[in-house]
């Protein structure tokens, strides 16, 4: 971009300023921690500003922010890859794939955050163990004591508790 610099980066706070509801958005969809994704927004944030004088105004701002993010998100998950919590490298980035495809569905992705926040801790942590790559009914149901049968049965109510949950929240009207 050529011009003068203050006007770039009077332009990018603006921009950043104007589209911070979408980022915040982008980067919850792909960081279930929500500390570490404010923590990864504040690191965006910084690197949009610094890099104001590379964006090109005739392009899309969203795109080219969302790429940076996505960066920031990778460093982020590499620096916290011993949190066994984390999702692979594949699902992240098909993810984002998505969230670029279909920006309504970051709001079920926040719906879904808000319900897994309202589970009772053992719930909360009975499904986020299931969903863990490589993780098995058989295994869990083994360390807890318990037949795969009755643990099948505990997940599907969870997961109904958390549809019912979900379509509350994108109920307009509701929350």
């Amino acid at each position: 971009m050529h011009g003068n610099p203050d006007n770039a980066e009077e332009r990018i706070v603006g921009l950043i300023a104007r589209h911070q509801p979408e980022i915040h958005r982008y980067v919850l969809s792909l960081l279930p921690d929500r500390m570490l994704a404010d923590d990864v927004i504040q690191e965006t944030n910084l690197v949009l500003w610094r890099k104001a004088s590379d964006y090109d105004p005739a392009q899309p701002f969203l795109p080219w922010a969302f790429g940076i993010a996505f960066n920031q998100i990778r460093a982020a998950r590499r620096d916290s890859a011993r949190d066994r919590h984390v999702f692979d490298d594949e699902l992240v980035e098909i993810l984002a794939a998505e969230a670029h495809q279909a920006p309504g569905e970051l709001e079920m992705s926040e719906a879904l955050e808000s319900c897994l926040a309202k589970l009772p801790p053992k719930q909360r942590q009975l499904i986020l163990d299931r969903y863990q790559p490589g993780a098995s009914v058989q295994e869990i149901a083994a360390s807890l004591s318990k037949s795969p049968t009755a643990l099948s049965l505990t997940l599907l109510r969870i997961r109904k508790s958390l549809e019912l949950c979900i379509e509350r929240q994108l109920k307009p009207g509701t929350a």
